[in-house]
C-alpha cells in the first residue's frame, strides 16, 4: 500500500509555545510515528510539503501550489493521497480539490485536527487513521474529508459538500447532513441516504489562481446591511440568503444595488434560496435577474465560480451541472 502524505501545516502540523500556536514541521514525523504506534500497519508513506502555513493564511496561490503538486503525483503509483490541513479553511481547499480532480480519481483525503497532536483532546490521529482505512479498503474514488466530531464517530464527507463551521465550534458537517459514510471501528458504513449525480462536466484543468478572488463579491445577509458600491470589474456577485432563502428586498439599498448589477450585466447569484414556494420577499429575484444557485454548499459554489472565471468559462452554462458530487439534487 503506497500513500502520498502531503503536509501543508494547520493545527495538525503545529505545536504550542506558551499561549501561541504555530506551525512546526517536526510534527509531520510525529503524526506518522503516532499512526505506526496506534495501528502497527505496514504502509509505505511518501511525504511532501509544497507549502507549510496556518490555513487561515491561505490564498489562491496555496490552491495553485497544492493542485499542481497533486496533478503531478497522480501520474505515479499511489493507492491514495492524504493532505493534512488546518480546520479554518478546510472547506475551501476541499472544494478546490473536488473541482480540480472530480470524483473519479484515486482517493484524495483531506484531514485536520481540532487541537495540536500532543493534546489528548485532538482528533487528528483518528482522522488520519480513518483516511488510511478508507484508502486501504477501497471505499470510494475522488476527494473526501475524514473528520471525527466531538464525542462522535469518524465520518467521511464528500469534500465538495462541507458547510461553514458554527461559531466557536470545530465540528465538521456536510450540507443537509449528506455525509458520505462513517467508520464503525475499521468497518466503513456508507450513508444509505447519500445521493449524488455523476460528474456532468470535466474537472477544471487550469490551476493558475490569482492570490485574491477580486473578481467575485460575496455578501452575507444581516440586519442593517447596506449594499456596497458596484465595482464594474466584478465578474460575479454572490449573496448568501437567510436560512429560509430570503433577503431584505424591501430596501432602497438592495433595490439600487440589484438594479445596477442588472444594468451592468454583472451576474448575481443567490445562495441558500429555494425554487418553488417562496416568501414574498423572494418574488423580486426574477425582476432583477438574480439567479438561484443549486442545492449546494455556499463555500463550494464560491470556489466553483472562482474556477470558472479562471478557466474563462461562463458559469451560467455549468451552474446546475454536478462536479465532484457538489450538487445534492
Amino acid at each position: 500500500m503506497n500513500i502520498l502524505v502531503i503536509f501543508t501545516g494547520g493545527t495538525i502540523g503545529s505545536s504550542v509555545s506558551g499561549t501561541t500556536i504555530s506551525t512546526n514541521k517536526s510534527n509531520t514525523y510525529l503524526l506518522l510515528d503516532m499512526f505506526k504506534k496506534a495501528t502497527n500497519k505496514n504502509i509505505n508513506f511518501k511525504t511532501a510539503e509544497p507549502y507549510y502555513a496556518l490555513s487561515e493564511n491561505n490564498t489562491g496561490k496555496n490552491f495553485e501550489m497544492l493542485i499542481s503538486y497533486i496533478s503531478n503525483a497522480l501520474n505515479k503509483n499511489y493507492d491514495g493521497i492524504i493532505i493534512t490541513h488546518g480546520t479554518d479553511t478546510l472547506q475551501y481547499t476541499s472544494a478546490a480539490l473536488s473541482f480540480a480532480f472530480g470524483s473519479n480519481t484515486i482517493p484524495i483525503m483531506v484531514v485536520s485536527s481540532n487541537y495540536v497532536l500532543t493534546d489528548k483532546r485532538a482528533n487528528g490521529l483518528q482522522n488520519f487513521i480513518s483516511a488510511v482505512d478508507f484508502i486501504e479498503n477501497k471505499c470510494g474514488n475522488g476527494v473526501f474529508v475524514s473528520y471525527q466530531n466531538t464525542n462522535d464517530k469518524p465520518y467521511i464527507h464528500r469534500a465538495s459538500r462541507l458547510i461553514a463551521h458554527a461559531e466557536f465550534s470545530d465540528d465538521v458537517y456536510s450540507i443537509n447532513n449528506q455525509y458520505y459514510g462513517y467508520f464503525n471501528g475499521t468497518d466503513f458504513i456508507k450513508n444509505k441516504n447519500y445521493n449524488a449525480k455523476k460528474d456532468e462536466i470535466a474537472p477544471f484543468n487550469k490551476t493558475v489562481f490569482n492570490t485574491h478572488s477580486e473578481d467575485i463579491e460575496v455578501i452575507n445577509s444581516y440586519v442593517g446591511l447596506k449594499y456596497p458600491k458596484v465595482n464594474e470589474k466584478w465578474k460575479a456577485v454572490i449573496i448568501k440568503a437567510y436560512h429560509s432563502g430570503t433577503l431584505c428586498t424591501d430596501d432602497e439599498s438592495f433595490c439600487s444595488f440589484a438594479k445596477e448589477l442588472k444594468e451592468k450585466n454583472i451576474p448575481c447569484y443567490i445562495s441558500g434560496a429555494k425554487i418553488g414556494t417562496v416568501y414574498e420577499s423572494a418574488t423580486v429575484f426574477d425582476e432583477y435577474n438574480l439567479k438561484i444557485l443549486p442545492f449546494a454548499s455556499t463555500i463550494s459554489q464560491y470556489i466553483k465560480i472562482w474556477f470558472a472565471i479562471q478557466n474563462n468559462i461562463d458559469f451560467n452554462e455549468i451552474m446546475n451541472l454536478s462536479l465532484g458530487e457538489d450538487i445534492l439534487f
